[in-house]
């Protein structure tokens, strides 16, 4: 009996040290299931956005994001530009093997066609660009805007695959100096040598929406 109460009392001990965060970030955390993720990866290579933007693709989260009115659901249309004027919203889950407390992750949203998808000669362009950030769970979290959202202008009648991207980030991340983090410095952003140069690891998520002047009203 005096082995059980012993047994009891490291158990609450050994409880009460891990921070509370932790604790919950853990039994609250959405991870994303294996169809999940295995969806994502197919609509990403059928986007032909591997090779255009990103070299490989394995998800290990999911990516959700959304406009008013509308979500981004891998390759769905918006009808119209107003729609996406205001900055989205964005979150994706926790990776399984990381905590999710004291793991961070940047966030791109690309454009591969701009101008237009024959010829891309502005590709990529940089409409967003977040560090810091953490999985959905985590109401705590401080993301740090690097470069502000600016909302497509698409200029062609074909549809451009507007993409956000999930990094995850080294410890002791510091976000490699840019000129396109400014407005009127977008095009052609480095995609490849940015994630060099920072030691981001991924993308470990992605989706993307279509929108052009032919389905815009």
């Amino acid at each position: 009996m005096h082995f059980l109460h012993l047994l009891v009392a490291a158990a609450t001990v050994s409880a009460a040290s891990v921070p509370e965060q932790s604790l919950r970030s853990r039994t609250a955390c959405p991870y994303a299931t294996s169809a999940e993720l295995a969806f994502e990866r197919n609509a990403i290579y059928a986007a032909k956005l591997v090779p255009d933007l990103i070299p490989s693709f394995k998800p290990t989260l999911r990516v959700d994001a959304s406009y008013p009115g509308q979500k981004v659901n891998y390759g769905n249309t918006f009808t119209t530009l107003r729609r996406t004027v205001p900055e989205p919203t964005i979150s994706f889950t926790a990776e399984l093997g990381y905590d999710p407390a004291k793991t961070n992750y940047t966030i791109f949203l690309l454009d591969p066609d701009a101008p237009n998808p024959t010829t891309p000669i502005l590709k990529d362009y940089l409409h967003l660009l977040i560090s810091d950030a953490q999985p959905v769970c985590i109401t705590t979290q401080k993301r740090k805007t690097l470069a502000s959202y600016m909302s497509p202008t698409p200029l062609s009648v074909a549809p451009h695959r507007y993409t956000f991207l999930v990094y995850r980030q080294p410890k002791n991340y510091v976000p490699p100096p840019s000129l396109n983090y400014a407005p009127g410095a977008r095009n052609n952003f480095d995609l490849a040598a940015y994630v060099k140069q920072g030691g981001l690891q991924g993308p470990v998520g992605a989706n993307y929406y279509r929108e052009g002047l032919a389905q815009a009203a």
